[in-house]
């Protein structure tokens, strides 16, 4: 079997259909095609062909995404699947190396990311994991928070999702600018937020939205459904909570009161929280919110020395790294990154490192995730100089940590 990878271009969607619904094994219902179209970018759709059939797929969104130091164009991967027919036989592979082959020589992104379906999968390629998301089910009868100075000065209102999408968005916007790992919304990802297919629901209710102000300003809003249930013992609902944004602790402190306090409900959901949010701290009782951690945000170092060089760090560093990548091997090599808060600079060398890394592994700590003394500690580094992994891991770490709010 011979598979060729090629553009797939104005016709892409109908295959892009095809394919993810055969490779995941699911409908894709056309509501929910409806807000993925309007994202599509199909000049960066790459499909996998056995003669005439299209039998894999990748593709790209054009993201601009907060990096430590400010925001930086990255290719968020997407869309990725092999016809069951074809599986085993090397085509996610190929798929993953053109793109990455083509990202490099057209010198286009210097990082790549994407969410994944199956975590064991994308390591192969050079994808670390860059960012966690917490889940949380927090009973009603342990919704006890912390109290918050100005919370009760914080007014809180319902607001109609659509007329209020802009002042929501708006706000979203200055949460993106202080943390690495999300990415500003376009006009299809905005409209995204608030289409609210009926598909997604699983018998709840529409999305709600409430708005948070204070002095007269919006400081906050949240996004979410409840879903009734009853059991012998009465009301046993859920409120599903979508998303919480909010400028200012007392806001944020607010909201939660309010989503944890729902009548009819006995217990409050939010599936893709920050792992550095403030309700983990507001919690009275965090042991009853069944706190689970999960992969969130996987990034990829297309190119080593313009991604190091792109972003600043927490404290100054000065070493020699000497990465391994074995799918992209135009990065394997001696880089000197030398930087600080103000910026960077990353190039070749050819003095000795002064630690061993595979891409793996620092694409890990791009966004500043804490990753590289516990990596170290697990053999996965190779320290050749003492001290300059415990210099390395301070200066790439970032406050707050790295989150992906939008999966894609």
């Amino acid at each position: 079997m011979t598979v060729q990878m090629q553009p797939l271009g104005a016709d892409a969607w109908t295959h892009v259909v095809r394919i993810i619904e055969m490779s995941f094994g699911s409908d894709w219902p056309a509501d929910e095609q409806d807000v993925d179209r309007a994202r599509f970018e199909p000049d960066r759709s790459i499909g996998a062909m056995d003669g005439d059939e299209v039998v894999g797929h990748t593709c790209a969104y054009s993201f601009t995404m907060t990096a430590p130091g400010g925001p930086l164009p990255v290719a968020g991967v997407s869309m990725v699947g092999v016809l069951p027919t074809h599986r085993r036989r090397g085509v996610l592979t190929a798929l993953m190396r053109q793109q990455l082959t083509a990202l490099h020589e057209t010198g286009a992104e210097a990082v790549a990311a994407l969410t994944a379906s199956e975590p064991a999968i994308y390591g192969r390629f050079g994808y670390g994991l860059a960012s966690e998301v917490a889940s949380v089910e927090i009973p009603r009868a342990h919704r006890s928070l912390r109290a918050v100075p100005g919370s009760r000065e914080v007014t809180l209102r319902y607001a109609d999702k659509d007329k209020a999408l802009d002042l929501c968005a708006d706000l979203r916007e200055q949460i993106v600018a202080t943390r690495p790992g999300m990415f500003r919304h376009t006009e299809p990802w905005r409209r995204g937020e608030v289409a609210d297919p009926a598909s997604i629901r699983h018998g709840a209710s529409p999305l709600r939205c409430v708005l948070a102000e204070r002095e007269g300003r919006t400081t906050g809003y949240a996004y979410f459904r409840t879903k009734a249930s009853w059991s012998q013992r009465g009301p046993d609902g859920t409120t599903v909570v979508e998303r919480v944004h909010a400028t200012d602790p007392a806001s944020s402190a607010a909201l939660w009161g309010f989503l944890l306090d729902q009548d009819l409900a006995s217990t409050t959901t939010h599936r893709r929280l920050a792992v550095d949010d403030p309700l983990l701290s507001l919690l009275v009782d965090l042991r009853q919110a069944q706190l689970k951690i999960r992969d969130g945000l996987w990034a990829r170092l297309v190119d080593v020395g313009r991604a190091l060089a792109s972003r600043t760090y927490a404290t100054p560093v000065d070493v020699v790294v000497e990465v391994r990548d074995d799918f992209c091997p135009w990065n394997s090599g001696r880089w000197h990154l030398a930087g600080d808060a103000t910026g960077a600079s990353c190039g070749r060398v050819t003095r000795e490192p002064d630690l061993v890394i595979d891409v793996v592994d620092l694409a890990a700590a791009f966004f500043g995730r804490p990753v590289l003394h516990s990596l170290g500690a697990a053999g996965l580094v190779d320290e050749r100089t003492p001290g300059s992994l415990a210099a390395l891991d301070r200066a790439f770490r970032h406050d707050p940590l790295p989150w992906l709010d939008t999966p894609f």
